[in-house]
């Protein structure tokens, strides 16, 4: 029995030894690895304790502290770093099982510069490894790790891009379980950053079937965080924000193109600001689904946007306030010189967020999808104009935009909008598009109660005159089939008026004769009204709309001021364009007869008709010529009526009978003038009655009749205001001159 009791002090003794060795090996470990850490990593390392404890299979490390290379700063940390296990039935059957594999309150110091970390050295230290082919394995290693859990974590990052440094808080990792018998893995992942933003979430690997999925809940986030990166591309000044964001993502690793893919997003108070301090961008919620991406197949969820406040403002220097900011390079690989790309890393997490959403874009055209809505409620647009010598500011309020739910199998896509413009005019506008051709569209637009002196700026610039009132109303109905547009624009303004031409305006415009223009298209009731239809081919790529619709505009308004008695004998049904161009009287006639009077209430109609015109009558006649007319007469009643100073209506009919070379009234003209019998007849009936008393008759005469023609004109209706008596210039008369009488100049009528 001598060899039991040898067997017995045996066993004792080695459990006595393991029993030590447990207690005081790892001990030891601990002083080697902490005499020797500096040596080997260049970093001081402490470690609280060391347990490998095969009894109880719990081993696991106490209290580890890295330093930074000849610092006091804590490189890494954690308080437990631990496993528990069966090792000696994981070498006796080749199968390891572990349980509750803890790693907690590990800290992390990350440090970036440029491309290189604080930790970079590590992953260099003994050069680079030569690759190795693996010896082939008789058995496959079976292995099971149950109760995973890295939990109080926290990580600083320093790097050169930031401006602050990144701390992340209560960082916490978990999974269930990792075995050989499953290639599929599933974790849970938490961490927070001092500044209250939170990620929740987790992901999945599977790789027998090579797919991974990724669910993520973020909370709080705060955009300005995120100012750096878009400070790369952009100059901005500020960005404040909260951002949520949940996301699900299915995908394989080797097929990028078997994607679902599920999103919301709520972004609160958003404020982007310039440089200078100056407003950009308020928003006030943003919700946003994406559903599913699955395949080919698209589906949008709702989309709400409330409170979009945008300012765009066109600069003195010929740029705007948008793309001012951007930070453009000249792009070496562009065929055309000076053009231009952003100046941002490839890595910038808004380029790639920005060709996602190209790529989602792209895989709408392409794919089948459905968009359940799209709300944009309560937005504003502030738009300014600082290129003009007097700045133009519009403020649009109020913008309702709405697009209800289609697909790629709907017939159409309903969109309707609507906005308040500058606190008084309306905008409605509605559409139908064609999910199967984008390019194929039914347009309403309704713009109602526009006050046109908001415009002044513009008009005074580009067209010479003030905006001094008007109320436009516009209406288009424009349909668009396979590059075929067929527009109906109807125009309608009332209480139109321009201001008197000024010199400061834009030197390279012909100026428009746009007060006369306007007092010419109203009609009784000071409405302009003008229908303005747009046809052609889209595809033409000479054609162009806006150019039409002003080209019509500038030729009518050309047209009118040009030609407007053919303007107002259009107005009047059988009226004749010679009675709204002037009136003319026989030689001496004083009082209108029915041809003048036809001519005059024809032109009092007109005036009614147009209450923003006013005339000017304008003498045709030449006054020297009619004078010699009234001296013959004169001539003739003395040869006729000696002594008599008042002739009686049978008297005048006498005179105006007798012919200028009657023979008698001729030798009586010899009598009276002798020796100027080679002199025309007008000639010697002047210098028989004197120039002096000639002109003043003849005077006296051209006032009978204007003071006549007034009261004609009154008698029709005519306003007084409104008509005036001048002498022409010499273009006004030249092509009139003959019989005595008045052209018609007419002009715009001041108001009072």
């Amino acid at each position: 029995m001598r060899w039991k009791r040898i067997a017995l002090v045996a066993l004792v003794l080695l459990v006595i030894a393991l029993a030590v060795a447990t207690w005081f090996f790892p001990f030891l470990l601990k002083r080697y690895i902490e005499r020797n850490s500096e040596a080997w990593i260049d970093r001081k390392v402490t470690i609280g304790s060391i347990v490998l404890n095969p009894f109880s299979g719990v081993y696991a490390v106490h209290g580890f502290t890295s330093y930074e290379p000849r610092s006091e700063q804590v490189f890494v940390s954690f308080s437990k770093l631990g496993v528990k296990g069966d090792v000696v039935h994981g070498l006796r059957t080749g199968e390891w099982r572990f349980r509750e594999a803890e790693l907690r309150d590990p800290y992390f110091h990350v440090v970036q510069q440029g491309d290189r970390f604080n930790f970079s050295d590590l992953l260099e230290l003994g050069g680079p490894a030569a690759e190795k082919e693996e010896p082939a394995s008789s058995s496959e290693v079976k292995f099971f790790v149950e109760g995973i859990e890295i939990s109080g974590g926290r990580i600083d990052y320093v790097s050169d891009l930031l401006r602050e440094p990144v701390r992340v808080l209560d960082l916490s990792v978990g999974c269930t379980r990792i075995t050989s018998a499953n290639a599929r893995m599933e974790f849970r992942v938490g961490l927070g950053l001092e500044d209250g933003t939170r990620l929740d979430g987790g992901f999945m690997i599977d790789t027998d079937v090579e797919r991974y999925a990724v669910e993520a809940h973020l909370r709080q986030f705060d955009l300005a965080r995120s100012l750096p990166y878009l400070q790369d591309f952009f100059e901005a000044g500020s960005l404040g924000g909260l951002l949520d964001v949940d996301l699900n993502v299915e995908q394989s690793y080797t097929d990028s193109s078997d994607l679902a893919l599920s999103a919301r997003m709520d972004m609160r108070g958003l404020a982007l600001r310039d440089r200078d301090g100056e407003h950009l961008l308020d928003l006030r919620q943003l919700r946003a689904e994406l559903d599913t991406l699955v395949g080919s197949r698209m589906e949008v969820g709702v989309v709400d946007i409330v409170g979009l406040d945008a300012r765009f403002a066109l600069l003195a220097d010929g740029t705007d306030n948008w793309t001012r900011l951007l930070k453009l390079v000249p792009d070496s690989t562009a065929g055309e010189a000076g053009a231009m790309v952003l100046d941002a890393s490839a890595s910038n997490y808004y380029l790639l967020l920005a060709e996602y959403v190209s790529y989602l874009g792209s895989a709408v055209s392409a794919s089948a999808y459905s968009a359940d809505s799209l709300v944009l409620r309560e937005g504003r647009l502030r738009f300014e104009d600082l290129t003009l010598p007097r700045p133009f500011r519009y403020d649009i309020t109020d913008i309702d935009l709405r697009a209800q739910r289609f697909s790629d199998r709907s017939e159409a896509a309903p969109i309707s909008a609507r906005a308040v413009l500058d606190q008084a005019g309306t905008l409605r506008a509605s559409a139908l598009f064609d999910p199967k051709d984008p390019r194929n569209v039914e347009l309403v637009v309704d713009v109602d109660s526009l006050m046109l002196p908001k415009l002044d700026p513009y008009v005074r610039w580009y067209a010479a005159h003030p905006m001094a009132d008007g109320i436009l109303a516009f209406a288009s109905r424009t349909t668009i089939r396979d590059g075929m547009i067929d527009s109906r624009n109807n125009l309608r303004v009332d209480r139109l008026r321009f201001g008197k031409k000024i010199d400061e305006h834009d030197p390279g415009i012909i100026v428009l004769p746009l007060r006369l223009a306007a007092g010419l298209l109203k009609d009784v009731r000071g409405v302009v009204e003008l229908d303005v239809p747009v046809k052609g081919d889209l595809r033409d790529p000479q054609f162009r709309v806006w150019p039409i619709v002003w080209l019509v505009l500038k030729n009518l308004v050309v047209k009118a001021a040009a030609a407007p008695v053919k303007l107002l004998a259009r107005a009047f049904e059988g009226a004749d364009e010679k009675d709204l161009e002037q009136v003319r009287f026989v030689a001496l006639q004083v009082s209108p007869q029915s041809a003048q009077r036809r001519a005059l209430h024809q032109l009092a109609k007109a005036l009614e008709a147009k209450p923003g015109l006013s005339v000017d009558l304008v003498p045709v006649a030449d006054s020297l010529a009619e004078a010699g007319e009234l001296a013959v007469f004169k001539a003739k009643a003395r040869h006729l009526f000696p002594g008599v100073e008042a002739l009686s209506a049978a008297d005048t009919v006498a005179v105006r009978s007798l012919a200028t070379l009657d023979s008698a009234f001729v030798r009586w003209m010899d009598a009276q003038l002798p020796g100027t019998g080679e002199l025309p007849m007008t000639e010697r009936g002047i210098r028989l009655l004197g120039k002096d008393v000639v002109t003043r008759e003849w005077q006296e005469l051209e006032r009978a009749r204007r003071a006549q023609v007034m009261a004609a004109l009154l008698e029709a209706g005519a306003d007084a205001q409104r008509v005036r008596f001048r002498q022409g210039s010499s273009s006004e008369v030249a092509a009139f001159r003959g019989a005595p009488g008045y052209r018609f100049i007419y002009d715009v009528a001041d108001p009072p």
